[in-house]
């Protein structure tokens, strides 16, 4: 016959507050924890502590019927003129935007398109998953992971607002 130690623990956890999958009827939906949605925007302070040139970068997605597209780089100017020259020009260049492009450049080229004005993450993720996938290239990705990609993008200076 064996008795129990008094002392033993049972192996079984107990469920706690915080792994409890269930939702109390105390606790309202509005209760809940709302999910993170940062504004972003191309900074030109972050692009300058990464030691990239805004200019050169901007520059360089001019479209073709942009006026500036001739000048030499010494002549464009600043980097707001730049976008708001962008983003008037976008709508005549179908080829701004393709969907072969890596992620990060479609956000680039979405934010430069919308004269730089911050855009909400689930925003920039319905662009990307929405309306630039297609059934060729089709770009799944998360919020979550997107978030991750521009919070550590070191080339285009995205930053949260």
């Amino acid at each position: 016959m064996t008795t129990e130690d008094p002392n033993t623990e049972e192996m079984a956890p107990e469920a706690s507050p915080e792994t409890s999958l269930e939702i109390s009827p105390e606790t309202s939906p509005e209760e809940q924890p709302e999910r993170e949605n940062p504004m972003f925007l191309i900074s030109v302070e972050r692009l300058d502590r990464l030691e990239r040139s805004p200019v050169h970068l901007v520059a360089g997605r001019l479209a073709p019927t942009s006026p500036s597209k001739s000048k030499p780089i010494s002549e464009l100017g600043d980097v707001k003129g730049l976008i708001r020259e962008i983003a008037k020009n976008y709508k005549n260049d179908p080829d701004f935007i393709r969907s072969d492009m890596p992620v990060q450049e479609i956000v680039f080229r979405t934010l430069l398109a919308r004269g730089n004005r911050p855009m909400s993450l689930s925003d920039l993720h319905y662009e990307l998953t929405e309306r630039w996938a297609t059934p060729i290239r089709p770009i799944v990705i998360t919020e979550e992971r997107l978030l991750r990609i521009l919070d550590n993008d070191s080339y285009y200076g995205f930053a949260r607002k």
